[in-house]
């Protein structure tokens, strides 16, 4: 079996290495490239935790920034043979997508990982020309839903699409995972991530609305709400609480900041398949969310909502007495991942 190269310059979403994990254990030796931000310890995995973490606003110089960005993953070109598989998790910026697309043109064997395809949350500039010309370049390219494959064969009808499972954050929540975690002393829903439109980042004062007790917002990403907004909240009873600074939480934050809320809020507009809500599952915390092709396969219909008010009343409903808001379906999606990359290496083999 070849040994596999994976690289991954997301400094927030721990996802490669939660697929370095899964490979690993269908006995391939594997070699993550990823930020320096990652300890982990993986039985079978090289972990190179060598690439930028934190923004460019985060680098000590604008000499060691261009440094870090054109080298490194030019080094993990250099190491990884052309005739070895590279799993390209994401690209950070149009270099990524040059370089990668550069020795995949030129037979380099190559997977790359298309979180989101240009009809479904298309990525624009030139980062954006560069990840899709990737897309027709790379020996497969996987997706996690069909739903996302088409999206992705209609874009390119060149393009070599797979479907895998997203993985499990089991390696993420293990580590952090804290026994005993306190109940909340009011009523807590999370939020994860950066606070955009798109994410519903504008819709949380309609969404207290529907709430006729005081609980706590606890947001675990790099953005504060506008003060506007934040007052309008609290004087609807509702505490706001931030968790990561302004590069976003650590892995252990964000998880312990998880086990003490009593649910997920996911107002999400334009979701393709999403971490935050997998990271969830994995910790088997509730989540409600808006109604989204992207969820509707991992959550149940009485866990989503068709617009903020909605979702307001669902969280009263909520607090007031928990249900299961997975479906019997979201389970096995994380137990087949390991199958699926089994399978699409053993393709990516022959």
């Amino acid at each position: 079996m070849h040994k596999i190269f994976i690289y991954d310059p997301n400094w927030i979403n721990p996802y490669g290495v939660e697929l370095a994990a899964i490979i690993s254990s269908t006995g391939r030796a594997v070699e993550l490239w990823c930020t320096a931000n990652r300890t982990e310890v993986i039985e079978g995995v090289s972990i190179r935790a060598e690439l930028q973490a934190g923004p460019r606003t985060s680098a000590r110089s604008t000499t060691r920034l261009i440094f870090n960005r054109l080298y490194a993953p030019l080094r993990v070109i250099l190491a990884a043979p052309l005739r070895k598989p590279l799993i390209v998790v994401w690209t950070r910026d149009p270099w990524d997508g040059f370089l990668f697309g550069a020795r995949a043109a030129i037979g380099g064997k190559t997977v790359f990982i298309y979180h989101n395809p240009a009809q479904v949350r298309p990525r624009r500039g030139l980062a954006g020309g560069l990840e899709r010309l990737l897309v027709s370049l790379s020996t497969l390219c996987v997706v996690h839903s069909p739903r996302l494959a088409a999206a992705c064969k209609e874009q390119s009808r060149t393009a070599e699409v797979r479907v895998a499972s997203h993985p499990p954050y089991q390696v993420t929540t293990s580590k952090h995972r804290i026994e005993g975690a306190l109940d909340p002393d009011l009523p807590t829903a999370a939020f994860v991530g950066a606070l955009r439109p798109d994410k519903g980042a504008g819709d949380f004062i309609a969404i207290a609305e529907g709430v006729s007790r005081p609980w706590r917002l606890r947001v675990l990403g790099p953005d504060r709400l506008p003060q506007a907004i934040e007052k309008s909240l609290t004087d609807s009873h509702v505490v706001c609480e931030y968790i990561g600074s302004e590069n976003g939480p650590t892995d252990a934050e964000l998880v312990s900041g998880l086990q003490e809320c009593n649910l997920m809020i996911a107002p999400y507009r334009s979701v393709t398949e999403s971490g935050s809500v997998h990271l969830a599952l994995s910790l088997d915390l509730p989540v409600l969310a808006y109604e989204s092709p992207g969820v509707s396969h991992i959550l149940n219909s009485r866990s989503m909502a068709a617009g903020s008010t909605q979702l307001g009343r669902k969280l009263n409903s909520f607090f007031e007495s928990a249900w299961e808001t997975f479906t019997p379906h979201a389970a096995k999606l994380h137990k087949a991942c390991s199958d699926d990359w089994e399978r699409l290496l053993n393709e990516i083999d022959q």
